[in-house]
C-alpha cells in the first residue's frame, strides 16, 4: 500500500550531510506575552483536533492581574490573562487511561527561557502528532482526499525531518500525545512575564503556595498561584516540569526548609527522582563546544540550588500528602 511504501521510505538510512545549516537550524527570539498569545490561537487553528485553549479567567473565573497599561492585547479583560494549552489525542478510546503531565514556562516574570521552550515543545508535539495521522484510512476517505493525504504527509515528514526531526522522532512524539493529557501553561505568571519582572506585583509566586509557610496566610495571594492551583485541582499529574532562570540544573525535591534537616534528606520517591534527573541530564547531553563534557548537573533543589517556604514544585509533589506541612 501507500502507506506501507511511505513507512518503507523512511527507513533509509539518513545521511545529516544531506541537510545544509540553514535547513536544519530556525533562528529564535524568546516569545514575549503578545506573541505567545499569538502563537497559541496560531497553533489553536492549525491543530484544533489536538489542542484546547482557555484560561483561568475563562475556566475557573479567576480575574486577572495589572492595570489597563498591562497586556492590552488582552482587549476584552483589564490586566493580563493566564493562558491554558491542553495537547490531546481525542481518538483515544478511553481518555480516562490518560497519563497527565504539566509544563509550566514561567512563575517569575523575569526568567524568560521557559515559555519559549514549553511553546517550542507543545509546536513539536501537535505537528508531529498531526503529521504521523496522515494518511487517513482509505476505506474512509474518497481517492481524491486518500492522494491529497499522501502529499501532506511527505511534505510534513519532510519539512519536519529539515528541523532535525527524524522518522522515530516524530513517531516518538505523536505517540507522547497519543498516550497523554499534556497541560500546558506558558507564563502563568503573565503579569510579571509582560513586565519582565520576577514577581506578581509585590509577590512572588514561587512563595505563594501551601507548603512548608511560616505564616499560613502567605498562601493563593497570585493568580498565577491560584491558577496553578486549579489545574492540578483538575487533572491528575503523573510528572510536570517548571522552567527557571539564572543557573544550570535539573532539580527535584524536596526543596523546603522543614525537609532540609539533615542536610539533603530524601524524598519517598528519591530513587526515581534520581533516574528522571540522570535520564533528562544525558539526554540533554553536553554544553559545546566550550563546555565539552559539562551536562546538567542534577540533584535535590535542597542540595543545589536552595529550600524556599511556599515553593510550588515542593507543593505539587507532596501537597496532597504531606499533611504534616500543608
Amino acid at each position: 500500500t501507500k502507506r506501507s511504501m511511505l513507512r518503507n521510505n523512511e527507513r533509509q538510512r539518513f545521511d545529516p550531510r544531506t541537510l545544509t545549516t540553514q535547513e536544519t537550524i530556525r533562528p529564535f527570539e524568546y516569545l514575549n506575552s503578545e506573541a505567545i498569545k499569538s502563537e497559541l490561537e496560531s497553533l489553536q487553528e492549525t491543530h484544533p483536533k489536538f489542542i484546547t485553549l482557555g484560561t483561568s479567567q475563562e475556566w475557573y473565573d479567576l480575574p486577572t492581574a495589572g492595570t489597563a497599561n498591562d497586556c492590552p492585547f488582552d482587549s476584552s479583560v483589564t490586566g493580563c490573562k493566564n493562558y491554558i494549552m491542553i495537547i490531546e489525542d481525542p481518538s483515544v478510546p478511553d481518555p480516562s487511561v490518560l497519563a497527565e503531565v504539566f509544563l509550566s514556562g514561567a512563575v517569575h516574570g523575569n526568567e524568560r527561557i521557559g515559555p519559549t521552550t514549553v511553546m517550542e515543545t507543545a509546536r513539536l508535539l501537535v505537528e508531529s502528532a498531526e503529521c504521523e495521522a496522515l494518511p487517513r484510512s482509505k476505506s474512509d476517505i474518497s481517492e481524491a482526499e486518500w492522494e491529497d493525504d499522501v502529499r501532506k504527509a511527505k511534505d510534513c515528514r519532510s519539512k519536519l525531518q529539515k528541523q532535525g526531526i527524524f522518522p522515530w522522532a516524530r513517531r516518538w512524539m505523536a505517540r507522547l500525545v497519543s498516550t497523554r493529557r499534556i497541560v500546558v501553561v506558558p507564563s502563568a505568571n503573565a503579569l510579571g512575564y509582560y513586565q519582565n519582572k520576577r514577581r506578581e506585583g509585590s509577590i512572588d509566586p514561587n512563595r505563594d503556595f501551601a507548603f512548608d509557610q511560616e505564616d499560613w496566610s502567605n498562601c493563593m495571594r497570585t493568580i498565577a498561584g491560584r491558577t496553578i492551583n486549579e489545574v492540578y485541582r483538575e487533572h491528575m499529574f503523573q510528572h510536570s516540569l517548571t522552567f527557571h532562570g539564572g543557573m544550570v540544573a535539573i532539580a527535584y525535591e524536596w526543596g523546603a526548609p522543614s525537609r532540609n534537616t539533615p542536610k539533603g534528606i530524601p524524598s519517598p520517591d528519591d530513587t526515581a527522582q534520581v533516574e528522571l534527573g540522570l535520564g533528562l541530564s544525558n539526554y540533554a547531553g553536553s554544553f559545546t563546544p566550550h563546555n565539552e563534557g559539562y551536562k546538567y548537573p542534577h540533584d535535590s533543589m535542597n542540595n543545589l540550588v536552595y529550600p524556599v517556604n511556599g515553593g510550588m514544585e515542593d507543593w505539587a509533589y507532596g501537597g496532597g500528602w504531606g499533611l504534616d506541612l500543608v
